[in-house]
């Protein structure tokens, strides 16, 4: 199999990655035990103030890509804060349903490599992951990652949904950068080491 023209390359642990020019930035917004959201799906923990600078990240990098439940998580629990409201040219919800219909000014992809084939030809250099846990580890588990960037809001749940969901994977980083931020919040910015 091949990833848009590239070759495939078999890693020492017996998983495919892909040689691609795509960078590819995982940002999530976690609680300081990992979390992204309750059990539920509810975000009602996470300050509003970090939205107008996911949107303006989302816009450089003119894409978002997700899950099909973080889709619907968010466009069902938020209004005006939601997926539908950030003017980026294209929009990828990743699924494995194949029967899942495609909103309005979506494109729908099944697969991590299929998102980056789909960005690749339409002339994106970074594929800008913004969840859930289960397509962050997808993603992670094919060495598709190449930055990690965390903003910690200071708020503990006990359970919840992490940020990576638990698979059979691992993988090194080096801290690029720490900026502090309002109401306490910390963005951490890492490098994933090859």
């Amino acid at each position: 199999m091949t990833l848009a023209g590239k070759s495939e390359l078999r890693v020492s642990n017996g998983s495919f990655c892909y040689d691609t020019h795509m960078k590819v930035i995982l940002d999530m917004v976690i609680s300081p035990n990992g979390f992204i959201a309750r059990e539920n799906g509810d975000e009602d923990w996470l300050p509003s103030d970090g939205w107008d600078d996911f949107v303006a990240e989302a816009k450089e990098h003119n894409n978002i890509v997700m899950g099909r439940e973080t889709y619907e998580q968010v466009t069902e629990k938020y209004e005006n804060e939601n997926f539908d409201n950030v003017q980026v040219d294209h929009k990828l919800i990743v699924t494995r349903n194949n029967d899942s219909q495609t909103p309005k000014g979506y494109t729908l992809v099944h697969s991590p490599e299929e998102a980056i084939e789909f960005l690749e030809k339409v002339g994106v250099k970074t594929l800008f992951l913004i969840g859930g846990g289960i397509l962050n580890s997808s993603f992670a588990k094919r060495k598709l990652v190449n930055q990690v960037q965390l903003t910690v809001t200071p708020y503990i749940i006990g359970k919840g949904r992490p940020f990576l969901a638990f698979d059979n994977f691992e993988f090194g980083m080096a801290l690029l950068s720490v900026k502090q931020l309002s109401l306490g919040r910390v963005r951490l910015v890492y490098k994933v080491n090859p």
